[in-house]
């Protein structure tokens, strides 16, 4: 059995709260969710890179995203 780990960031935080862009970049890293990354080296299952690298750009683009954009 498996599933998605998903963290939620409020739309009007961003550019208010300090860091909070700069955490959402570090979260979906490499470093932390990718091959080899932290999170794979506490028993998760990394997501496909190709499916962490549209999450961040629609991050960074100041879209909305749903479950069903990434499933």
């Amino acid at each position: 059995m498996s599933r998605p780990l998903f963290f939620y960031v409020k739309g009007e935080h961003i550019g208010v709260v300090p860091g909070i862009e700069e955490y959402v970049e570090f979260f979906l890293s490499d470093q932390m969710v990718g091959l080899g990354g932290t999170l794979e080296g506490a028993g998760l299952i990394p997501a496909p890179a190709e499916e962490t690298a549209e999450v961040l750009a629609t991050f960074k683009e100041g879209k909305a995203l749903t479950a069903a954009d990434v499933n």
